[in-house]
């Protein structure tokens, strides 16, 4: 590569400026410019297009399932998978919202399957037939936590009192 001294680079510099001069006030430059202008915009609004999203609002029977943990916590943000029944492919797969729901739009006929989980290990696999044409479906009644609580302390202590009372006895002389 060849070195230039300072007066070479300074001739060089000040051609460069002349024919960059030269091109910018000639009559055809300002053609040039505007066409370029133009076919830069008009590019650019093709891939404004090719960015754009869609959308449609069509009114629907969805299904709302809200699923929460058992001290009533919402089971919020996720992941569900929604099956038909006997399929192997989900229907419809995404995220609980902030209150627990999974909303879905069910196949005309048949039973459902949810299958929703979380990382920790928590989760829920349940069948059901979904509410068609705008009807609400009863949940299950809720389980009383508590009477099942005391009465498996009830079941542990009858237990233990009948094995003392066996191991204990006193035998008769």
């Amino acid at each position: 590569m060849k070195r230039f001294s300072v007066s070479e680079f300074h001739a060089l510099f000040r051609w460069r400026e002349r024919v960059a001069r030269r091109k910018l006030l000639s009559p055809q430059s300002g053609r040039g410019k505007r066409t370029t202008i133009a076919l830069l915009l008009a590019l650019s609004s093709f891939s404004a297009l090719a960015h754009e999203v869609r959308h449609a609002i069509e009114p629907a029977n969805a299904v709302s399932v809200r699923l929460t943990f058992a001290d009533g916590q919402p089971f919020a943000f996720e992941a569900f998978e929604v099956y038909a029944a006997g399929s192997d492919k989900p229907l419809a797969v995404g995220r609980t919202d902030a209150q627990g729901r999974a909303v879905f739009l069910p196949p005309e006929t048949g039973e459902m399957r949810l299958r929703a989980f979380a990382a920790d290990g928590h989760g829920v696999d349940l069948k059901f037939d979904p509410p068609r044409g705008g009807t609400t479906a009863a949940a299950p009644a809720a389980e009383d936590r508590p009477a099942k609580l005391m009465f498996g302390a009830g079941l542990l202590l009858a237990l233990f009192g009948l094995i003392q009372l066996f191991v204990r006895r006193k035998k008769p002389l």
